[in-house]
């Protein structure tokens, strides 16, 4: 092995750090001297699948000790420098500014509404007596979900219900599209199956948010079959699902692919709400498979794009408005949005507004914003100045 990388200590409050490096102990090495401080409260990273995550695991829980971390795979990762992949990006928050409380939850087929306010409410209270801030005015939750679960729904329902209007934003785990093997990072190990929830109390501002870049087009399909425990549609307007959403968007069966869908995306519309439901995949019997939920009888309709470097430039100046210059913008952006950038050749410009903007995150399998999983959108919290004093 090389010698480990020598320390370059970041002096701002929220430290910010990646490495491209292939290698999982030296990407967890440089990880951690870009992150290393003693006060710090909690770190959070993301990685990719493709690296050795039982080397990854064993290196971080080393370097980083006692201090709280927690993680997941990706479909691609949001740094310091932009959009990266086959990487590892995170952060570190301050204990000064930020009193944080984390929780596993495992075997999510087994969550409930009672495990999840026993969960919260114990969050809630292990915050409340160490609280930098007015709790409920000061807080916000972070999570991270196997995004291979299809439990996201049920999951958010349960902790909006008992978290009494602290907001929560979270994305979904990824795999680099491969759609087998998502996991999330809690303390020492990875898990599959199992969510990570984060409480978080500050006195700095903050700023949550979610949004997309997509316009109602004039095609309708009726979901008029369904499987919505597995998220299938096997029939679009009594037709089989494929054939129906080929005709539509023009496409052929032989074009369907995950690249394609990212880019002919859907839409149900619930009064002036407008939510994207991303196609995940084509299946054998000419079904096709969700990232969030369907259910029988909904109409979709077909999208269209807006801009999408405008309207995240918009979008992050809107935060900056309301907040001054970011020192972090925790961001969940959709794995569709980054194929529709590699596709137009977008990469570029976006990865200066996320360094612009202090951006960091990956790309998801959904987003999650309150009780809801959504699909398509760039989602999240931005974290405005923290004074010294």
């Amino acid at each position: 092995m090389q010698p480990l990388k020598q320390p370059v200590f970041n002096p701002e409050l929220i430290k910010k750090a990646y490495s491209i490096d292939r290698d999982a102990e030296q990407a967890a090495n440089e990880l951690y001297y870009g992150l290393a401080d003693e006060a710090a409260a909690a770190v959070i990273f993301f990685c990719s699948i493709e690296y050795d995550l039982d080397a990854l695991s064993a290196s971080l829980s080393r370097l980083f000790g006692d201090t709280p971390i927690i993680g997941c795979t990706t479909a691609g990762e949001i740094s310091p420098a932009g959009y990266i992949q086959n990487s590892i990006t995170g952060f570190s928050l301050p204990s000064k500014h930020f009193k944080i409380e984390t929780r596993l939850i495992k075997n999510l087929h087994q969550f409930s509404a009672e495990k999840a306010k026993q969960l919260v409410t114990n969050m809630l209270d292990a915050v409340d007596q160490e609280a930098i801030a007015p709790l409920y005015d000061n807080s916000f939750a972070l999570s991270l979900l196997d995004g291979m679960s299809i439990r996201e729904e049920m999951v958010l329902n349960a902790l909006n219900a008992t978290l009494n209007g602290i907001p929560l934003v979270g994305g979904s785990a990824g795999d680099n599209l491969h759609f087998r093997d998502t996991q999330v990072y809690y303390q020492n190990s990875f898990h599959s199956n199992a969510a990570v929830i984060m409480l978080v109390n500050t006195h700095c501002p903050f700023r949550i948010f979610s949004d997309h870049h997509l316009a109602l087009g004039q095609d309708k399909l009726v979901v008029t079959r369904a499987d919505p425990f597995k998220r299938i549609v096997h029939e679009f307007n009594a037709e089989p699902a494929a054939i129906e959403y080929c005709r539509v968007t023009g496409l052929s069966l032989e074009e369907l692919t995950p690249r394609v869908f990212a880019l002919h995306p859907l839409a149900v519309q619930l009064g002036d709400q407008i939510y994207i439901r991303s196609i995940q995949q084509l299946n054998d019997d000419l079904s096709l498979t969700f990232f969030c939920a369907i259910d029988q009888g909904i109409v979709l309709t077909k999208m269209y794009s807006t801009g999408l470097v405008n309207h995240t430039h918009n979008s992050l100046n809107a935060i900056t408005s309301a907040l001054g210059k970011p020192q972090l913008v925790i961001g969940y952006d959709c794995i569709h949005r980054r194929i529709e950038m590699e596709d137009y050749d977008l990469l570029e410009p976006i990865s200066a507004l996320y360094c612009e903007h202090n951006v960091i995150g990956f790309s998801t399998y959904g987003e999650q914003h309150n009780e809801l999983h959504i699909n398509h959108t760039f989602t999240g919290v931005a974290l405005g100045g923290c004074s010294e004093e």
